[in-house]
């Protein structure tokens, strides 16, 4: 016997706030690929960025509670920190990519200490692998 029960109808905005969480989610799983390919996550991290400024709208504009503008609202700000967080190693990219490669080909946790000392070892082996840092 069939149910006469009706369709759930979404609030207003949380088709958006759904597709920007799981676009966040895409990015998130992009950026932990090693650094080449980790400039991936810059478009679902974006195109989710733009989810959340609509879901917000809609919402606000709908008169939904303010504590789903909120969450709208925090997830917009942790998709603004991920994507920051997988652009700043571009900024430094040669440094970056010679201790990913560094820590990814040693063996042991001595050597692996010994890539974070060349890369933490100060200012000067910082800038020593930026262009024009040379003396």
């Amino acid at each position: 016997m069939a149910s006469a029960r009706t369709p759930r109808v979404l609030p207003p905005g949380m088709a958006h706030a759904r597709r920007s969480a799981l676009l966040m989610l895409v990015g998130l799983v992009a950026a932990s690929t090693p650094l080449p390919y980790t400039a991936v996550a810059i478009l679902p991290l974006a195109w989710s960025g733009v989810e959340s400024v609509r879901a917000m709208r809609a919402m606000s504009r709908g008169g939904a509670p303010t504590r789903g503008i909120a969450w709208s609202a925090l997830g917009l700000v942790m998709v603004c920190v991920l994507a920051v967080m997988v652009a700043l190693p571009y900024v430094v990219y040669g440094p970056a990519k010679k201790l990913q490669d560094c820590t990814k080909g040693a063996n042991t946790a001595v050597a692996v200490a010994d890539c974070k000392s060349h890369f933490y070892g100060g200012f000067e082996s910082f800038l020593g692998g930026l262009p024009g840092a040379s003396r």
